[in-house]
């Protein structure tokens, strides 16, 4: 059994408080303009996943959705673990991270973004830090920030906040660059969203969180 609502009625925040307390074994899924999904088991979180990151980083993307929606989901399952210790280390961390993620997303407001440099990759590593030339070197005006995380095996949040001081400095910019013109494929078009009834009562919320 599903429960839909939307995180203005109840914040993510409390909906994992509300988990944990009921100790529920399935999932928390998150859609709006950053999706993503938040498993446990008895109450304890052991997967996160949001754009293409996992544990603790997707976590602090997805406390940032304010205007989505979410769908509790009873018996959900993932073979992944990406998160380890007690619920509310595990919090802490994220919402760290959250804030981070909140000086950052009104100049990279997706990891589908594009950094393209604005001047030969030389030219630019001569105006940058030394800390900044391996991204510099990887950018190509054709992977998103997503896949330079995943090429560098850097953390999404160290990849973008790399970016924008290059985009601050004037060597790069943001752009949507068409799959086509990628090396790598796109991803696959997001799920419809639910349309969320009318407000749970936290009893009633707590009791499908049970089953």
């Amino acid at each position: 059994m599903a429960l839909h609502g939307t995180l203005q009625q109840i914040a993510l925040r409390e909906l994992i408080d509300l988990a944990a307390y009921s100790a529920l074994t399935g999932s928390i899924d998150i859609h709006g303009e950053r999706s993503g999904r938040i498993f446990f088991v008895n109450g304890q979180i052991y997967h996160i996943e949001c754009e293409g990151q996992a544990g603790i980083e997707a976590l602090g993307i997805l406390l940032n959705v304010q205007n989505g929606t979410f769908n509790v989901v009873s018996g959900a399952q993932s073979n992944n673990h990406s998160v380890w210790g007690d619920l509310e280390s595990i919090l802490r961390n994220a919402e760290r991270v959250a804030l981070r993620w909140r000086r950052l997303w009104h100049q990279a407001p997706s990891l589908e973004l594009t950094p393209v440099l604005l001047m030969p990759s030389e030219a630019a590593k001569s105006r940058a830090g030394a800390a900044l030339h391996v991204l510099i070197e990887a950018i190509d005006g054709r992977k998103r920030l997503r896949d330079l995380a995943a090429e560098l095996r850097w953390s999404a949040i160290d990849v973008v906040e790399g970016v924008v001081q290059l985009m601050s400095q004037q060597i790069a910019r943001l752009e949507a660059v068409a799959a086509e013109c990628r090396e790598q494929p796109s991803s696959a078009p997001a799920a419809a969203q639910p349309k969320p009834p009318a407000t749970p009562t936290i009893d009633r919320l707590l009791a499908l969180l049970r089953q």
